[in-house]
C-alpha cells in the first residue's frame, strides 16, 4: 500500500510540473498566440487581436508588420475572412495582425468621430501598445509597420496616419473616407504614402462624403494628402482591364507621384462599385489584398525604399 501511495504521489508530482511547464510556455508568459485571439490590457481594458506569423518567418531577420482593421459591426475574424492575407504573409514574409474593436452603442467600432462621436475607446493607445507587445516577442522592422482597413477600419487607418504616424509607415483604405475630426486634428510627422479603393455607388460610405455625416468626400481626402505630401497635382490616369464583365463595375486608377521623400498616392476608383472588398466580392477586376501589400511594401517610414 505504501508503495502504491508513493507511486501515486510521484505521478501527481510529475503532472504538476508538466502543467507548470505547459502553462509557462503557452499561457503565463503573455506571448502572442498564432492564428487565435490573444489579449493585451490597455488601461484596464482587455483588447483582443488575431495574429498570423508565417512559417517563412525567421527571427534573425526583421520583417514588416501589417495591421488590418475591420469594418463597423464586424469582428477581427470577420475581417480575416473578408481580406485573408495569410497566403501573402507566407510568400512575402511579413507578420499579420487583425485587431478587434470595442463595443459602442451595442456594435463593434473604431473611434474616429463622425458616427462614433461619444466613444471613449482608446484605440490609438491599443495600437501603440500592440506594436510594442508584438515587437517584444518578434523581430519587427520598426520602419515598416503598415495599416489598412475596411470601411470604419479604413477611417481608423487615416486616424493612425494622422495621430500615430511616428509608428506607421504607410496606409491603405477600402471603401472609406476620413472623418472631419481626424482631419481637424491631423498632425503627421512624415509624408504618408497611401492607397485607397472606393466605389462611386457605395450606399454605406458615399463617395461624395454625404453618408454618414461628419466626413470628407473621397476627393477631399485625396486633396488633403496631395497637399500634405506635396505630390504632383495632376495624376496619371489609367483605365484598368475589365476582367470580369459580370460584376457591374470597372476600375480607373489615379497615381499621384513625386511627393516629399518620394512618396506616392494611388486611388482605385470603382466606377459603379459598392461597399465591396474587391477580389473577394463586388468588383472582381482587381484584388484589394495584392494591391494594398504591393503598394505599401514599397515604402518605409522614411519614404520610398
Amino acid at each position: 500500500m505504501k508503495n502504491i501511495k508513493s507511486k501515486k504521489s510521484l505521478f501527481r508530482l510529475i503532472i504538476f510540473f508538466m502543467l507548470i511547464i505547459v502553462g509557462y510556455k503557452y499561457a503565463y508568459d503573455g506571448s502572442p498566440i498564432n492564428d487565435r485571439a490573444s489579449t493585451i490590457n490597455v488601461n484596464g481594458v482587455p483588447r483582443e487581436y488575431v495574429l498570423y506569423i508565417p512559417s517563412t518567418y525567421d527571427s534573425k531577420t526583421p520583417v514588416p508588420l501589417m495591421l488590418i482593421f475591420h469594418g463597423w459591426t464586424m469582428s477581427a475574424t470577420d475581417q480575416m475572412e473578408l481580406s485573408d492575407m495569410r497566403a501573402l504573409a507566407e510568400s512575402k514574409r511579413f507578420i499579420l495582425i487583425y485587431p478587434q474593436g470595442t463595443i459602442f452603442q451595442g456594435l463593434t467600432h473604431w473611434n474616429v468621430g463622425s458616427w462614433t462621436t461619444g466613444s471613449t475607446s482608446d484605440d490609438l493607445g491599443f495600437v501603440d501598445k500592440l506594436i510594442n507587445h508584438i515587437s517584444a516577442y518578434h523581430n519587427i522592422d520598426m520602419k515598416r509597420i503598415y495599416a489598412a482597413g475596411y470601411s470604419n477600419g479604413g477611417f481608423f487607418s487615416q486616424e493612425l496616419a494622422c495621430k500615430l504616424s511616428h509608428r506607421i509607415a504607410a496606409i491603405g483604405t477600402v471603401v472609406a473616407n476620413m472623418s472631419t475630426r481626424t482631419k481637424d486634428n491631423c498632425d503627421p510627422s512624415h509624408p504618408i504614402p497611401l492607397v485607397t479603393i472606393s466605389g462611386t455607388h457605395d450606399n454605406d460610405v458615399s463617395y461624395d462624403g454625404t453618408i454618414p455625416e461628419g466626413q470628407l468626400s473621397h476627393d477631399a481626402v485625396l486633396n488633403y494628402w496631395i497637399n500634405y505630401n506635396q505630390t504632383d497635382r495632376s495624376p496619371i490616369i489609367s483605365d484598368l482591364a475589365n476582367v470580369n464583365t459580370t460584376d457591374g463595375s470597372t476600375v480607373k486608377l489615379y497615381q499621384y507621384k513625386n511627393g516629399k521623400n518620394n512618396v506616392e498616392i494611388e486611388h482605385y476608383k470603382l466606377i459603379n462599385g459598392g461597399h465591396d472588398w474587391p477580389g473577394t466580392y463586388g468588383n472582381m477586376d482587381i484584388n484589394a489584398n495584392s494591391i494594398i501589400w504591393d503598394f505599401l511594401s514599397r515604402f518605409d517610414i522614411d519614404g520610398k525604399i
